[in-house]
């Protein structure tokens, strides 16, 4: 089942998530079950929102490339979805 899965860093800048985004970008495009990638700023925190083929899927390129690279990431949900559509 997909998940939808919404993070945030507390203290990154679009100019830090750029530096990190240059790095882990073309991994993240290989990497199993990944589906889609936004990033966005709000209330004053920087906030991704990805949507990955399973949770296990996600949860080891978290555990394996996210987590290690990106101080103060947070995981604030991991929902199940009913429904992916993206234009191609």
């Amino acid at each position: 089942m997909s998940v939808l899965v919404r993070l945030s860093v507390s203290g990154m800048t679009t100019d830090s998530y750029d530096k990190v985004s240059e790095q882990l970008t073309p991994p993240l495009l290989a990497a199993a079950g990944f589906v889609a990638h936004v990033a966005f700023v709000g209330d004053g925190e920087f906030h991704v929102s990805e949507i990955w083929e399973s949770r296990d899927d996600f949860q080891n390129w978290f555990d394996n490339n996210v987590k290690p690279n990106v101080p103060g990431v947070k995981v604030d949900v991991v929902t199940e979805v009913h429904n992916v559509i993206i234009k191609k």
